[in-house]
């Protein structure tokens, strides 16, 4: 007779990591990546945090170490050993482009949609110089254009709300995602398993049983709160970042915020019921 094992330890954290990654296997598989890809893609990765964990707990750098904590074969190890150490893929991904700071700090702002592309102040120009001085507000109202958010006419520069939603065709709008999901995930992770007091923000509102006509009502309700959490952050933030970069300023902050809106899964009949005490198990 065959023993049930008990579960390891991490066998529950696995189950939930297993459900974060659903939806990104659904990205991957769209985007044309398979399995053979992603697993021969997380090994650096996983050499890389091990090395991490290893230092911030005080362990040694020894292959055997890093092979222990990593779950990978020495050999795998010993390869990485003699070649430039990864770096951090999240270092090259979600800061936004000068073109959409200027958008984020439109959208956030008391100007009104419609905007002289020159002046020295409430124009285009004046916007995109609040965001960098070394990109010609000219090259960024391009930029815009291209992305269809933007419209220019007789001196004047429309912003089109309606358009201003993530492309998937877009680089930025996949690195945007990329950078806002690990960090969301980095914050929540700290808040379970790094032990030195300080929490992250990392909270969520659900609630099921409801009407599509329901739903609707709160997704509106979650773009306007959004809107002014925005605007209330971008205002805040703005003086701050002027103060603190010439200063050498090395602290990065992201507040986000998503809204899911899904039918509810379904819930699974009940098993069925023996009635036949034909059936019934022996107990005698």
């Amino acid at each position: 007779m065959s023993e049930t094992l008990p579960p390891t330890p991490g066998q529950p954290v696995l189950e939930q990591v297993l459900a974060m990654l659903q939806p990104l296997v659904v990205w991957l598989l769209r985007s044309g990546v398979g399995y053979t890809d992603l697993t021969a893609a997380l090994k650096p990765v996983f050499l890389e945090a091990a090395r991490t964990e290893l230092t911030r707990i005080g362990g040694k750098q020894t292959d055997s170490a890093v092979s222990l904590l990593s779950g990978l074969h020495r050999k795998d190890v010993r390869a990485a050993a003699h070649t430039e150490r990864a770096a951090d893929v999240r270092a090259r991904l979600g800061k936004p482009t000068p073109a959409s700071q200027v958008m984020t700090r439109w959208l956030a702002s008391d100007l009104p949609d419609v905007l002289p592309f020159a002046g020295a102040q409430a124009s285009f120009e004046s916007l995109a110089r609040s965001v960098s001085k070394d990109i010609h507000p000219r090259s960024v109202l391009l930029e815009l254009v291209r992305l269809d958010v933007v419209e220019e006419a007789d001196g004047q520069v429309l912003l089109r709300r309606q358009a201003f939603v993530p492309n998937t065709s877009l680089e930025e709008a996949r690195r945007l995602l990329a950078g806002s999901v690990a960090d969301h995930i980095e914050a929540g992770v700290h808040n379970l398993s790094a032990g030195d007091g300080k929490t992250f923000l990392e909270q969520s509102v659900f609630a099921d049983g409801l009407s599509p006509q329901s739903v609707q009502q709160l997704e509106q309700l979650a773009n306007s709160l959004w809107r002014d959490v925005m605007a209330a952050m971008v205002k805040a933030a703005i003086p701050l970042c002027e103060q603190d970069e010439p200063a050498g300023g090395n602290q990065r902050i992201r507040l986000g915020m998503f809204c899911l809106t899904a039918p509810m899964a379904p819930v699974p009949p009940p098993p069925p019921q023996n009635n036949n005490p034909q059936d019934a198990p022996d107990h005698g």
